[in-house]
């Protein structure tokens, strides 16, 4: 086992030189002229990813579990209880920073391949110093009070600052597990190393988890040469494990013993979780087949970034030749130190071919620029980089050229490739969420009050019964952010909104509750403020306010009665005509239009042939 641990180390100590830029030393006498640039191209790669695939603050989602062979009412009556898991997970997610361990967990498996956390219980207590308030009565010989006030005076408290569920991202040089195991629950055996002062150990054995503490008093830095310290020595020029006790924790699916200097059991007791499974998550963004370890983005890309190097070196020192001539003396001459290099200087000489410049080909310098772009761009292009922001040639030749075709396909692949390696690190953010249930469902025993965002974004508090956080549950992270959300629902809402005022008037659609819609998704909770109130309505019978208007009844009758319609563009209808005022002797109102119009005519011509004569 630890053979294989050490070669294992060695491949994880290599990948983090090659993504904080440190080349391998493959030759010894190099000249001091030459270039040695070693730009760190796959820490901006796996910064780029970090920065896509991290979300500032997921949201959990929590769902009862149905067991084989329950009742359909225990499952339907386990819903309520789903929505307070969800609210109690959220809680605890946030009072263990989860948003700030996810980096270190998915910065971990871009460069090792694997990365590994741990859910343990967090417990912290300690004595803290408080005001509290005291009242103070003012009284006189007699005990008469006279005044009352209030003061502070400093008070000791016990105080219990963390009581819950907390991830620990675990570095992947101490966690050990056999060699043929494909995951977690498929391994044998799991050893989890930390490195502990005597003092820690001392405190734990008087809590009474530990016991034979004090046969390690003398053994620190016994198990130095098990532990890699080339990244912190190379790096910082430090020891990670300096004057630390090795403390190994062997897990199986049953129990756990607890070994201090791989010579002393500490512990060792039934598996302390009610699930019965080692409380490990274990995930990979680019899984290998039937391994526990996958592919990680250094692996893929340190040859490349050493070929990038060593053509960018080549190129450096081509322009120091060119730039730094190598004088030619003929080996005749008396004194060849009596030539100075400077902008106009003059040299004596017999024969002008006795000094001259040794000659090189510019080309040299500019022939592997080419190459430099290409290889760039499989950099950035291999593992789902952007490509054409960065104008990536080898990337823009293989899509098809810069076409706006060719950048789509290019981009959507990208996008994909991320969000596949995004899916497993949610995956085992469920698994550890699953985790957290798991012990708040064993370890609380009576009601807490947690507080929890409510509506309209503000801070709500919720008690927590024991009996809401029994049985199993499923976890979803929602990783979408709130301003999306909110984006893409207006923009449902708007265009709902566009369609239903274009064909809403033509079939008499009612576009209040639309617009109701549009004014909830901008976070509007009361939207009758923005529309009028309807008009009073009046009691059946009553007449209208003002009265009745006089001829409304017989227009009323006209319009019951109707008529035939006369005329090409419609007659109106004589009854209406008549109770509109006017008779029947009256015609103005019973023609058509053309010939009310051209009986107009002819009065204003005979009204203007009067007026002449």
């Amino acid at each position: 086992m630890q053979a294989f641990h050490n070669a294992w180390t060695e491949k994880i100590e290599r990948r983090y030189r090659a993504y904080r830029g440190i080349a391998e030393q493959r030759q010894e006498n190099t000249p001091s002229w030459r270039s040695k640039l070693t730009t760190p191209y796959i820490l901006q790669v796996v910064e780029g990813m970090l920065s896509t695939i991290l979300d500032p603050k997921p949201k959990w989602e929590v769902d009862p579990r149905p067991l084989p062979g329950e009742p359909l009412e225990e499952i339907l009556a386990r819903r309520q209880s789903g929505r307070v898991a969800g609210a109690a997970l959220q809680y605890a997610m946030d009072a263990d920073n989860f948003p700030l361990k996810q980096r270190p967990f998915v910065q971990q498996d871009l460069i090792a391949g694997i990365t590994v956390a741990k859910g343990v219980w967090a417990y912290e207590a300690r004595d803290m110093n408080r005001l509290v308030p005291i009242d103070v009565e003012v009284t006189d010989d007699f005990g008469t009070v006279h005044d009352r006030y209030t003061t502070t005076e400093e008070s000791e408290q016990h105080t219990v600052m963390r009581d819950g569920p907390s991830m620990i991202v675990r570095d992947v040089r101490d966690w050990f597990w056999p060699e043929g195991a494909k995951s977690v629950d498929d391994a044998a055996w799991i050893i989890d190393r930390t490195w502990m002062t005597y003092d820690e150990l001392e405190q734990r054995a008087k809590a009474g988890f530990y016991k034979n503490c004090e046969e390690l008093k003398e053994a620190r830095n016994d198990q130095a040469t098990y532990d890699y310290n080339d990244r912190e020595q190379l790096l910082w020029s430090q020891r990670r494990n300096a004057n630390l006790i090795e403390v190994l924790e062997y897990w199986t699916d049953d129990r756990m013993i607890t070994v201090g200097g791989r010579k002393v059991v500490l512990d060792s007791r039934p598996n302390p979780f009610r699930i019965k499974r080692k409380p490990f998550v274990v995930c990979s963004g680019l899984p290998d087949a039937f391994q526990m370890v996958g592919i990680s983005v250094v692996e893929s890309l340190a040859q490349l970034q050493e070929y990038l190097w060593t053509l960018q070196n080549q190129r450096i020192d081509a322009l120091r030749l060119l730039t730094n001539v190598i004088s030619i003396i003929r080996s005749d001459v008396d004194d060849p130190d009596s030539f100075e290099f400077y902008p106009g200087a003059q040299w004596i000489v017999e024969d002008p071919s006795q000094v001259t410049q040794l000659q090189f080909d510019p080309t040299a310098a500019q022939i592997t620029l080419e190459a430099e772009s290409l290889i760039k761009g499989d950099l950035q292009n291999m593992m789902g980089g952007l490509p054409f922001a960065g104008g990536a040639e080898s990337v823009m030749q293989g899509a098809g050229g810069s076409t706006a075709t060719g950048m789509s396909i290019v981009t959507s692949i990208a996008q994909k490739m991320i969000q596949s390696r995004k899916q497993s690190y949610m995956w085992a953010f469920s698994q550890m969420g699953e985790l957290f249930l798991g012990m708040m469902g064993q370890m609380l025993r009576e009601e807490r009050t947690i507080s929890m965002v409510g509506a309209e974004g503000k801070q709500q508090l919720m008690q927590i019964h024991p009996l809401d956080l029994q049985g199993d549950f499923n976890v979803n992270v929602n990783v979408a952010d709130e301003s999306t959300i909110r984006e893409q629902k207006r923009s449902e809402t708007m265009a709902l909104m566009n369609l239903v005022a274009s064909v809403g008037p033509a079939i008499g659609m009612d576009l209040k509750p639309v617009m109701e819609m549009v004014l909830e998704s901008y976070g509007v909770q009361n939207t009758d403020q923005f529309f009028p109130p309807p008009p009073p309505q009046a009691a059946p019978g009553a007449p209208p306010p003002g009265g009745t208007p006089p001829g409304a009844a017989g227009i009323q009758q006209g319009m019951d009665a109707g008529g035939n319609p006369i005329g090409s563009q419609g007659q109106t209808n004589p009854a209406l005509a008549a109770g509109m005022g006017g008779g029947a002797g009256q015609a103005g109102l019973a023609m058509s239009p053309d010939m009310f119009a051209q009986q107009q005519i002819q009065a204003a011509q005979q009204m203007g042939m009067g007026a002449q004569g």
